[in-house]
């Protein structure tokens, strides 16, 4: 980044981006992992300047990136500020993504992740085994043929995901998808964490997967949402969470 000290350097959009790109990703971790605490300063903008080797229209860039993710916020003569956990866009992707990844918090992220899948994915799947079509269908069983011939965590993940997502599809229901979508990039760090296991217990998670789609196809609504309640129990088991227990 070194050399890049004036708004007048900043020539080329494609360089811009990729520096606010990074300095958002820095400051976004170092802000969600907990470094940098609710009400603690970023610096002046000539500070981060001086810090990223960049400019200013590039700090400004990414401040305001870092703003709309709800982790800053500016004010006259106060600067910019990180902002309370409570006010971030926690769907947020890249908020979710490194709350997943950060060093203090994340099991707490994972745990919180897990309640919401559960919360909705086991009515996703009875949902779709009423409104599921040949379509939809075909997308679950071509993700389930994936995950059986896959070779790498990668490719798990990758059938994995395409197997929910034609669930949340096949509910017909916008949010139910665009849900899905919002949290895809954190079910890709559990199912990773997730993912490293023998033959055998592979066998049997892609079994989990087959009752459920069969449950779907068979247009058996409260099997299919109690197939769902075993694949996210195993997930749970697979992940060695505990939930907090009530009052806690």
């Amino acid at each position: 980044m070194a050399g890049m000290t004036s708004d007048a350097d900043d020539t080329s959009l494609g360089t811009n981006k990729r520096y606010h790109d990074a300095i958002v990703h820095t400051l976004g971790e170092r802000i969600v992992g907990g470094a940098l605490a609710a009400g603690a300063s970023i610096g002046t903008e000539q500070e981060l300047c001086d810090h990223f080797g960049t400019s200013r229209t590039v700090i400004r860039e990414a401040i305001k990136i870092l703003s709309a993710k709800g982790l800053l916020e500016s004010r006259p003569r106060s600067g910019t500020r990180v902002t309370d956990h409570s006010e971030w866009l926690l769907l947020d992707p890249q908020v979710l993504a490194w709350r997943l990844g950060a060093e203090n918090g994340s099991e707490r992220a994972r745990i919180d992740l897990y309640e919401l899948r559960q919360s909705f994915e086991p009515a996703a799947a009875e949902l779709a085994a009423a409104r599921a079509t040949p379509q939809t269908l075909q997308k679950m069983k071509h993700a389930l043929l994936g995950m059986t011939l896959a070779s790498t965590a990668d490719e798990k993940i990758e059938h994995d995901l395409a197997f929910h997502t034609a669930i949340l599809a096949a509910t017909g229901n916008a949010f139910y998808l665009a849900l899905g979508s919002l949290i895809s990039v954190g079910l890709k760090h559990v199912f990773k964490a997730g993912l490293q296991r023998t033959a055998k217990e592979d066998e049997r998670w892609i079994r989990r997967h087959q009752n459920v789609y069969e449950a779907i196809a068979g247009a058996d609504g409260p099997g299919a949402a109690e197939q769902m309640k075993n694949l996210l129990r195993e997930a749970l088991e697979v992940q060695k969470l505990e939930l907090p227990q009530s009052g806690n």
